[in-house]
């Protein structure tokens, strides 16, 4: 399989991931009955999906930062993480905000990294 097949590949693959899993940083506006989502994200972030209108929200991005550099990022916006699991090449770190779980989970790109947030509300 060539490179462009697989960029297309991993590209489609963490859509589906980033669908199935959410990490943001979200508020409530308490007068409100809709989520106003603000989710954190590296300054030189390459977004390529973003869909924070409601939760759960999602949002993709490439960075060229390092692994260490997005953990210490997310670290500093949700405390330390509840877990960190790696499959398959891909790390997630869940963190819990308010009535939020939020996942953040970090894949290498050629020579970039891809960053996926997912943000859902808690179960009850």
């Amino acid at each position: 399989m060539n490179n462009k097949h697989l960029s297309k590949l991993s590209l489609f693959v963490s859509t589906i991931l980033l669908s199935c899993s959410t990490s943001i940083y979200a508020l409530e506006d308490s007068e409100a009955s809709t989520n106003n989502i603000i989710i954190p994200m590296m300054t030189n972030a390459q977004v390529f999906a973003d869909f924070t209108d409601d939760i759960p929200a999602v949002l993709n991005y490439f960075t060229n930062a390092s692994e260490e550099q997005i953990i210490d990022f997310y670290q500093q916006h949700y405390s330390d993480s509840l877990s960190q699991e790696r499959k398959r090449g891909h790390l997630t770190l869940t963190y819990q905000q308010d009535k939020h779980n939020v996942r953040v989970v970090i894949s290498q790109q050629n020579r970039k990294r891809q960053v996926d947030v997912i943000v859902e509300l808690k179960e009850k």
